[in-house]
């Protein structure tokens, strides 16, 4: 029975006063600035041979690659895309938003290929340039998307990076369509005869502002939903979870439910080629643990760093991705399917495109979604051992947030010792795994839903749906259990 935390005693007052929200926001924005004023120009330590001794006891790189980066994806099972509703970014972006040009922006999928760009840059920091272990290639990293969530806000409609551009967000989409949270409706019939639709509607007027002899008259925008759903009709994986639908419903029948599936709709294109990069880089740093593993998975011995990172970041799990939707496709176009026969004087041409409306794409979104469980399995994995290895140092940077004292202590002066485990080891070879399994249930259990009817295409969506559990299972298994 799912409970709404919006009327419920314990959470109700939280999510029904804004002040709560912006006040989180606002604190996580400073600690945003903060990284990049205490990140810049930190990278090497004089007398130090190692290029990169601030990767952990630095605050910059300690909070953003291992305590929030891993961090949120073991939330997201519990806790869906609820990141979203508190992200500095996507404050900035829904304030700014409502002063910009209010460019439209282009409809279809294509449009929001930028996450793509975005995450192509993020990933290929981090794997040619170490950007996860440099406070100043962090910095970097983190003013650029802050820049580029304010030119986008000041330029597109409502809030056009968390739709368009945040890779972020859209990961917690794909991983979060199997968590318990959801804003719904408690009478769907009330919403079917609402007809101001005010729980999304867009407040807008003039303002004027005077600064000497200069006059500025501009249209600025109140409420409505920063992403422009329609809380009856959308997909839950969408929906940033920010409340202004269910604090602006005018009849009060929109609620916060704690135990409704976030969603059981497919990918949407742009989430498949994102789950792509998912697979991808899941499998490079599980692999990177069992390098005879990767030389032997790769085309040659001791592949350079860019073909390793091609053809286990990419082209395999391509592969195995699209494998089911493609072999949907041919075996659909090759044995035709039975229908009933065209009306008299009907065109023929738009019978057929009419017959084949669900093309390549509506094939990937029902026989790719199932991918989605391992895929968040293995990360959860890696994310537990991850956190569990480094979140013990985030102690030092209340007294060191730039790290150099606490490494030197650590590593030189021998005066400070390591940190241990957050969890022994003993205990985490088995939680670890478990994690897996739990993402494998889940793929399992919603590749019943999706690969039904769908012939021998299932054996392929089977065969890409095995790569990634064998694979992740047995990098992990080797990982925790070797030596032992």
């Amino acid at each position: 029975m799912a409970t709404d935390l919006y009327r419920h005693g314990l959470t109700g007052p939280l999510l029904k006063k804004p002040l709560f929200q912006s006040a989180v926001r606002w604190g996580l924005l400073f600690l945003l600035v903060a990284g990049v004023v205490i990140g810049w120009g930190r990278e090497t330590l004089p007398g130090v041979a190692d290029p990169f001794p601030l990767i952990y006891t630095h605050a910059s790189t300690l909070l953003f690659w291992v305590v929030w980066f891993m961090g949120l994806v073991l939330l997201v099972p519990l806790l869906g895309r609820a990141w979203c509703g508190v992200c500095p970014l996507g404050f900035i972006s829904e304030r700014l938003g409502r002063i910009g040009f209010n460019i439209a922006p282009s409809p279809g999928w294509t449009a929001k290929l930028g996450i793509l760009v975005v995450f192509s840059v993020g990933a290929a920091a981090a794997i040619f340039f170490d950007a996860h272990k440099s406070p100043q290639m962090t910095a970097l990293l983190i003013a650029g998307m802050t820049g580029l969530t304010v030119v986008s806000a000041l330029v597109w409609r409502r809030a056009f990076f968390c739709s368009h551009l945040c890779p972020v967000g859209l990961t917690l989409g794909i991983y979060g369509r199997f968590s318990p949270v959801k804003i719904a409706s408690h009478d769907p019939e009330q919403c079917s005869r609402c007809t101001t639709k005010g729980c999304v509607a867009r407040k807008s007027s003039w303002k004027r502002w005077d600064a000497g002899s200069l006059v500025v008259h501009k249209k600025v925008y109140e409420s409505g939903c920063p992403v422009a759903l329609y809380p009856p009709k959308m997909d839950g994986s969408q929906c940033l979870l920010c409340m202004e639908c269910v604090r602006n419903c005018p009849e009060g029948n929109l609620g916060v439910f704690y135990g409704k599936r976030t969603s059981v709709e497919g990918l949407e294109p742009v989430a498949v080629l994102l789950l792509v990069s998912l697979g991808g880089l899941v499998s490079l740093a599980l692999v990177r643990t069992w390098p005879d593993l990767g030389n032997g998975l790769t085309p040659t011995a001791y592949p350079p760093v860019w073909l390793w990172a091609l053809w286990l970041g990419f082209l395999l799990p391509a592969f195995a991705v699209f494998a089911g939707p493609l072999v949907d496709l041919f075996s659909n176009a090759v044995k035709g399917r039975e229908e009933e026969p065209p009306e008299i004087g009907s065109d023929p041409e738009r019978a057929m495109k009419a017959a084949n409306r669900e093309g390549f794409w509506g094939r990937a979104a029902r026989m790719v979604a199932p991918l989605a469980g391992p895929v968040l399995g293995g990360h959860l994995a890696l994310a537990l051992v991850k956190l569990n290895a480094k979140v013990t140092f985030v102690p030092y940077i209340f007294y060191d947030p730039f790290g150099e004292s606490t490494y030197m202590a650590i590593n030189v002066a021998k005066t400070l010792t390591s940190p241990d485990l957050l969890i022994p080891l003993e205990i985490l070879r088995y939680v670890a795994p478990v994690l897996l399994l739990g993402g494998i249930a889940l793929g399992i259990f919603d590749a019943r839903r999706f690969w039904r009817g769908r012939g021998i295409a299932v054996v392929a969506g089977w065969g890409g749906f095995i790569w990634f559990t064998a694979l992740y299972g047995a990098t992990l298994i080797h990982w925790l259990f070797a030596g032992r």
